[in-house]
């Protein structure tokens, strides 16, 4: 796996861990940070790789695929410390929702110096904290025309990635415009198996946290 052959993102299954974006997460656009819940088709947002991209789609998710309740989210509060320092925003991401990961051990496991993981793969957290401030939860996906690292919560995070937006029912004027469903589409950057992602946590120190795996 290297910088130049990203790996296509493993196609999800009904039980694969959802994702998305969680109540009040502020996306980075043009025009500042915005929350999810704001942003709208022609919205530019900052991507990693490729400057400003307008924003195609919104997927909103209120329930699990196939019904029944949506999975709680994993939080981070204001305060904790990020790889850009204390985050200033609360974030909420579903458990499958991928992360921008750089560490030495990634180039040294993997030879590539960034990769995504699903942040239940790499969190120690076995359960969800109570978040009273969330209210109502819905899960948003951001479709671009690539899949892209995009800066969420002052983190980096992806967009919908090619697996989500197979399953989403598109309008067909976001389906032309997109590339994320050409067969042949390269993920932003290599994806982690959950398999890997363990082995990943293994190979760092033990009192990494979670955030300080993440890039800067």
């Amino acid at each position: 796996m290297t910088d130049s052959q990203h790996r296509p993102a493993e196609v999800e299954t009904g039980t694969a861990p959802l994702s998305g974006l969680g109540p009040g997460c502020m996306v980075l656009t043009l025009d500042g940070e915005m929350p999810i819940e704001w942003l709208a088709p022609g919205d530019k947002v900052i991507t990693r790789d490729h400057g400003a991209q307008p924003v195609l789609h919104i997927a909103r998710l209120r329930q699990a695929p196939g019904g029944g309740p949506l999975p709680a989210p994993l939080t981070f509060h204001p305060g904790e410390r990020g790889p850009q320092g204390e985050l200033l925003e609360t974030l909420r991401v579903a458990p499958g929702h991928r992360a921008l990961l750089r560490r030495p051990e990634i180039r040294a496991q993997f030879g590539t110096r960034e990769a995504l993981a699903r942040f239940c793969d790499i969190s120690r957290r076995n359960r969800a904290r109570p978040d009273p401030n969330m209210g109502g939860l819905s899960y948003h996906q951001v479709i671009l025309e690539r899949h892209e690292i995009i800066s969420a919560g002052s983190l980096w995070v992806e967009s919908a990635g090619p697996e989500v937006a197979a399953q989403l029912d598109l309008p067909p004027a976001v389906r032309r415009a997109t590339r994320l469903l050409d067969p042949d589409h390269a993920t932003a950057r290599p994806c982690l198996s959950r398999d890997e992602a363990l082995q990943l946590r293994q190979l760092c120190p033990a009192d990494l946290s979670l955030l300080d795996l993440l890039a800067a």
